[in-house]
């Protein structure tokens, strides 16, 4: 029974040791792994807007609190990394509500900074009590955003036809599909987190490629 009892004891220390190596190996390659190299982790984070903050102009309206420009520069960054994804961009409300002055401005400060630090029952995350923002941040936000929101980079025709390169001259390119799906039933989804598009054939519900 002891030599029993000793082998079972060898197996799990081998077992034990096995499974340590393998998360020790696991984290190692976790720590070395950049998804996006040369983006800040707020701009991988959730609710992030779909462009970077760029360089915006500071923007001060009537009735709102005073700013600093390192202030402002701040809440801007926040704001693009935290809180553009749901809110927009121009504060207008997307899958959340709209941000803007005359609302902002009519709830005040102290309420502005209740609802960032606690979140709310609809979906906005508790950003402050979650240990995201800080007591000050919170309040520069809240600052913030009972200011008119400032204009995102532009990014017009001219910016666009200047990255503009072509892959495949129009000569080159086939003159009939390459496929045989059924381009009626084909659905576009958007992924989001990844800012890809998957392409799913309607017939077999598998996907064809995402782009």
């Amino acid at each position: 029974m002891k030599t029993k009892a000793n082998r079972w004891k060898q197996r799990a220390g081998a077992g034990l040791f096995s499974v340590t190596l393998g998360l020790s190996a696991a984290a190692a390659l976790s720590q070395d792994k950049t998804d996006h190299p040369g983006v800040t982790p707020g701009e991988m984070a959730y609710k992030g807007a779909p462009v970077t903050a760029g360089d915006m102009k500071r923007v001060i309206s009537p009735g709102a609190p005073d700013m600093t420009q390192a202030e402002f520069e701040l809440a801007t960054k926040l704001y693009f990394e935290r809180c553009a994804g749901c809110h927009g961009v121009l504060r207008k409300g997307a899958t959340g509500k709209p941000l803007t002055p005359d609302i902002t401005q009519e709830r005040g400060t102290e309420f502005l900074k209740v609802l960032i630090n606690n979140g709310s029952p609809g979906g906005m995350p508790n950003w402050g009590t979650s240990g995201d923002f800080t007591e000050e941040q919170i309040d520069i936000m809240a600052r913030f955003l009972q200011h008119e929101p400032p204009a995102p980079p532009e990014w017009g025709m001219a910016e666009m036809m200047d990255t503009w390169e072509v892959l495949v001259p129009e000569s080159e390119r086939p003159s009939k599909p390459q496929h045989s799906y059924d381009v009626d039933n084909i659905f576009s989804v958007t992924l989001r987190d990844s800012g890809e598009i998957a392409l799913i054939d309607g017939d077999s519900k598998d996907i064809i490629t995402i782009l």
